[in-house]
């Protein structure tokens, strides 16, 4: 094995190649969409500077290497997962134009007819992306979009969801312990957790048939991971029948009713003592440095629930389930939250 100063500009590396390759692709989009930045209200809050910006960048890297000398997880240096992701250029760069005259045309309800069945809130294109959340286009479109537009931060901000789990997964006493993924998406966390600790049992959730269809071959090389299209609102899963529960970056897409119904399901799947790891944007102050851009993301995306997220007290909407806040973790522009459920009866 490589000496660890090896390994370690190994990392840094393999990390400054993916931010130079996705924030160029950032850049492309931004360029195809200027008309739309010039358009842009003034926000209340600064925009952060470029420094403020690399340097946020660069300690959430310095986090991530330390989780790695610290064993949580394996170096995330896999250059043929990386090509293979990276392969998706192409197909980005000729999307790109779609998506911008999209929000020109403020066309955010093109899905309607693919989403037939499916909660009203769901059956919209969020983020003006080609198909919504709704077709197999999308899925293979979906985990490059997200890297280009945190210009390659994404993937290490998802690994800090994972420091919670192993330390939980480590302490608890439970035999086969089960971990819900909720709003699994491609199946890209859950490909990362099982590659980690291959025992884990593991249950993907969520209500795109086609993502979750990604997700079946991402994970195909594992036989216990199950795959459920349910909403978050309304899962199918037994009483306190799972032992930890994450979310990535989905509750600011949930209107505030749903949203405290999806608390409320999230702690009633939990056993006594699981937690819940909530992955989501970062709120006004959090990272004040970035408060601007807070401002700005919903009008240049379709994100029609992202303002009130931001402003949301996370304490009292899991309290009210029964869900207690232990933990919480900036990491770049993602805040990492985990809640607890009481091993005791809630009082009626």
């Amino acid at each position: 094995m490589p000496s660890t100063p090896t390994r370690a500009l190994t990392y840094a590396a393999a990390q400054a190649a993916r931010v130079a390759f996705y924030g160029a692709h950032y850049l492309a989009a931004r360029m195809i969409a200027r008309e739309i930045f010039s358009h842009i209200e003034k926000p209340s809050h600064p925009l952060p500077s470029l420094a403020s910006t690399l340097a946020a960048m660069r300690d959430l890297f310095v986090q991530d290497w330390k989780n790695v000398e610290a064993g949580l997880y394996p170096a995330p240096v896999n250059i043929a997962s990386a090509f293979r992701l990276a392969l998706g250029s192409a197909r980005f760069l000729v999307d790109a134009p779609r998506v911008v005259a999209r929000n020109k045309r403020d066309a955010h309800a093109e899905v309607r007819a693919l989403a037939k069945g499916l909660p009203s809130y769901y059956q919209q294109n969020f983020h003006f992306q080609t198909d919504g959340y709704l077709s197999d286009r999308s899925a293979r479109l979906y985990d490059f979009q997200v890297e280009a537009l945190f210009a390659g931060t994404a993937d290490a901000m998802r690994r800090r969801v994972w420091v919670p789990i192993a330390r939980f997964l480590d302490s608890t006493h439970a035999r086969n312990p089960v971990l819900l993924d909720i709003g699994a998406g491609t199946g890209g966390f859950l490909s990362f957790a099982k590659s980690v600790r291959p025992s884990l049992r593991a249950i993907a959730l969520d209500l795109s048939e086609p993502y979750l269809a990604r997700a079946k071959r991402t994970l195909q090389s594992y036989d216990d991971v199950q795959f459920i299209a349910a909403p978050a609102e309304a899962m199918p899963l037994r009483d306190k029948s799972v032992n930890a529960a994450i979310s990535i970056f989905l509750f600011h897409e949930l209107p505030p009713k749903v949203r405290v119904e999806a608390a409320g399901e999230i702690a009633r799947v939990l056993k006594p003592g699981g937690i819940f790891v909530l992955a989501e944007t970062v709120q006004y102050g959090d990272a004040p440095d970035f408060d601007g851009l807070l401002d700005v993301f919903p009008s240049l995306v379709h994100e029609p629930y992202y303002d009130s997220y931001v402003k949301t007290d996370l304490d009292a909407l899991f309290a009210a389930a029964g869900l207690k806040r232990i933990a919480t973790d900036i990491a770049y522009l993602t805040k990492i939250t985990v809640f607890e459920k009481s091993r005791r009866p809630r009082a009626s």
